[in-house]
């Protein structure tokens, strides 16, 4: 028996290795144009970003002690939904990021909702913060009304080294639209190291790689806590996947970031957002989005009731597969509702926004204002103390433009 254990042995592994590296989505795909009031927050697997991995790794090393494995979900709500909101994820992809990421509406949060911004969605994305040390795996898949299918996988190894948590990450996104399928890998190592009680560190290097090219990824931020004010500062080179077109197109951006949150009261709290990016086909942005959210506790659960304002431009239509509008405004009401128990957990969220557009590429240029609504639905299960399971399902829908994400994650703490 043990003869024929050890003959099985490399057949098991090798499908396990071709379902995580090899995943060639089914269908077509062409990201010119998001939603009339989509702010770039779908998805969670777009774009190779060390930014997140370094926000998720400072996390990890603030939040080890929190039990709410929420966080996941709330990013996944502040991904798919066009109207950005006070209660995005850690993820810090946030408020600010561009249509597109395909990983799980996006992962990482705090209890108290951090804004997490969008990031885009981005290939690179170390373990949830508050996860600490483990491994863990991600599959996800979104959709559009545009024909863009795309599947992100992500395998994510974390370990306390010293005082310092590191972190080794391996994404894949497949996409496919009428041109044809493309492909994006990325690895990417991430440190973040705690220097006193308030102030921490967090860097991150790694390469990507696509059919055609070859490139460097990379992050260093700075994030200072006191009392009720968390700031962080820091940039970020990434690759954008947002679609098989922004792959094709080999997009990069170096993202200049910087973000504040601070607790009003004891149940208001308002976060603050500003990005501005560079891009490599000579095109540059600003986002800004502020959301402050009241929070309502409730018996063994949370309510939480926000408003959001995002502000984005473009400097000019590129119309290479992500969304550029020369100039968007929106602002809506988010509702959420999430609660923890002793073996699973859960975390809805709604959204009503509308959006005022001028000039984005791919069709969208002539749609002036629009509204958009966004559902977004994540439940896990603990069957052991150190094992979790989470899926989630988020949807968008606007007047010109509708997606839906799927995704599964699977982590093991040590």
């Amino acid at each position: 028996m043990l003869l024929l254990a050890l003959l099985l042995l490399p057949e098991a592994i090798a499908f396990a290795e071709s379902s995580i590296l090899e995943i060639e989505p089914p269908s077509e795909a062409d990201s010119h144009h998001p939603s009339a009031a989509h702010d770039g927050q779908t998805g969670s697997g777009s774009g190779v970003s060390a930014t997140d991995a370094n926000s998720s790794d400072t996390q990890a090393s603030n939040d080890d002690s929190d039990d709410d494995d929420d966080d996941d979900d709330e990013e996944v709500a502040g991904k798919s939904s066009s109207v950005p909101r006070a209660s995005a994820g850690a993820d810090s992809s946030t408020a600010g990021s561009d249509k597109g990421s395909n990983t799980a509406l996006h992962d990482d949060a705090d209890d108290d909702d951090d804004d997490d911004d969008d990031s885009d969605t981005d290939i690179v994305r170390a373990a949830a913060a508050k996860d600490g040390p483990g491994l863990e795996t991600r599959v996800d898949r979104e959709t559009d009304s545009d024909g863009n299918d795309t599947i992100a996988t992500s395998t994510i190894a974390s370990a306390l080294v010293g005082d310092s948590l590191v972190s080794l990450r391996r994404d894949v996104v497949a996409a496919h639209d009428p041109l044809g399928s493309e492909r994006a890998e990325a690895t990417l190592i991430s440190i973040h190291k705690d220097l006193s009680e308030t102030f921490a560190l967090s860097g991150g290097f790694g390469s990507f790689r696509t059919l055609r090219y070859n490139d460097f990824v990379g992050s260093l931020m700075a994030q200072w806590h006191a009392g009720d004010w968390s700031i962080s500062a820091g940039i970020a080179r990434n690759l954008l996947v947002k679609s098989a077109d922004s792959i094709r197109s080999n997009i990069r951006e170096t993202d200049f970031g910087l973000s504040a949150s601070y607790d009003l009261t004891k149940h208001l709290s308002s976060d603050f957002e500003f990005h501005h990016r560079l891009y490599s086909d000579g095109n540059s942005s600003n986002d800004l989005a502020f959301s402050p959210v009241y929070e309502f506790a409730l018996e063994r659960s949370q309510f939480d009731v926000g408003y959001s304002f995002n502000y984005k431009s473009f400097a000019m239509r590129a119309n290479h597969g992500y969304y550029d509008p020369r100039r968007l405004i929106s602002n809506g009401l988010t509702a959420t509702w999430k609660f923890d128990r002793e073996g699973y957990y859960g975390n809805f969220e709604a959204s009503e926004g509308h959006a005022d557009i001028k000039g984005a590429s791919g069709g969208l240029g002539a749609s002036n204002s629009a509204m958009c609504t966004s559902i977004v639905a994540a439940m896990g299960l603990r069957p052991s103390k150190d094992v979790s399971v989470e899926g989630y399902w988020g949807g968008e829908w606007s007047e010109a433009w509708s997606s839906n994400a799927l995704g599964l994650k699977v982590r093991y703490s040590f």
